[in-house]
């Protein structure tokens, strides 16, 4: 039995013990007959239905899509449409109206214009931690910030300048718009922009495409979230000597990581809204915890810091 079949069951049966709680709370002092109707009644009043989509940021995709798996079997007349597309996308079409959620890497802030963010709420649902990855082949283990911010500033050009054996450093680039990039770009760059002479050699729209990518070009370097990093052909480096590690983002050592945003509207059609508001607490719920975990992100309850908007980190209250 898998830990998901369990989430799943578990989930269940607290929909089922919360449906039975309400019926028999609506129902006292009513006859055996009347309470039955008004039972049945309840009972279909309390059953989720609806299709909603989400779009947006790839690095949790894969997670989304196993919460998504999960809560379509326990609500069988749910369907939740996941899409891609990154985490301005996401953002754009959440704000638009054309997806119930948006998922970003990033705050809406940091993408949108302030007529956009009307009516957009926040659903912080995990953390994630973010580092660069090399071709395996490559014969370094550690970097420095600085060192990464002058390979991304294309000032440092071959891997001897930072302790390897020579050889071009190959730079390959999340596209414009990822969340992703934006979130490694601000620990790393902190502001600074590469010049336009400056060129990866690709720019790719996916976590996914960024591994392939790696994996199948010597000396290159790139960056993806922690759940991306165990695959073939590619290793992941220490920054300034700390581990990429859940336990070392929790604890404030290791600065790249961002949340990861479900945003929704306040507005929201009322066909779909509980629908969207079930899903988004089933992610949050202790029940999906494990799989969080599993998957290689962080629980919010397990942060001992935070991060704004700005990007300023302070200890948990």
């Amino acid at each position: 039995m898998s830990k998901l079949d369990l989430t799943r069951r578990q989930f269940m049966g607290v929909f089922g013990a919360t449906a039975a709680i309400a019926g028999l709370a609506a129902c006292g002092g009513n006859t055996a007959s009347d309470t039955t109707a008004e039972g049945d009644e309840g009972a279909a009043d309390a059953a989720l239905a609806g299709s909603i989509s989400c779009s947006g940021a790839t690095s949790f995709q894969p997670l989304v899509e196993k919460a998504a798996d999960a809560f379509m079997e326990a609500n069988g007349d749910v369907s939740i449409a996941i899409s891609a597309g990154g985490s301005g996308q996401g953002l754009s079409q959440v704000a638009e109206g054309s997806v119930q959620i948006g998922r970003s890497d990033v705050f809406a802030e940091e993408k949108l214009e302030a007529d956009q963010l009307e009516n957009l709420v926040d659903n912080q649902v995990c953390i994630v931690g973010m580092g660069p990855i090399v071709n395996a082949n490559v014969d370094v283990d550690d970097i420095t910030t600085d060192q990464l911010k002058g390979i991304f500033l294309g000032q440092i050009t071959d891997w001897s300048e930072v302790g390897g054996t020579a050889g071009a450093i190959q730079v390959i680039q999340r596209e414009a718009g990822s969340g992703t990039r934006a979130t490694f770009e601000n620990a790393v760059l902190a502001g600074e922009t590469a010049p336009d002479s400056f060129r990866p050699v690709a720019e790719v729209d996916s976590s996914g495409t960024v591994v392939e990518q790696v994996a199948a070009t010597e000396g290159s370097i790139s960056y993806v979230a922690f759940n991306y990093m165990e695959n073939d052909g590619i290793k992941a480096l220490s920054v300034d000597g700390i581990d990429p590690t859940q336990e070392n983002v929790e604890n404030g050592d290791f600065l790249i990581w961002a949340y990861e945003h479900m945003y929704t509207r306040s507005d929201e059609d009322e066909a779909t809204a509980p629908v969207t508001k079930a899903f988004i607490e089933f992610m949050l719920s202790e029940d999906f915890a494990a799989t969080v975990v599993e998957e290689g992100f962080i629980p919010m309850g397990d942060m001992k810091v935070q991060k704004d908007a700005e990007g300023n980190v302070t200890p948990v209250a």
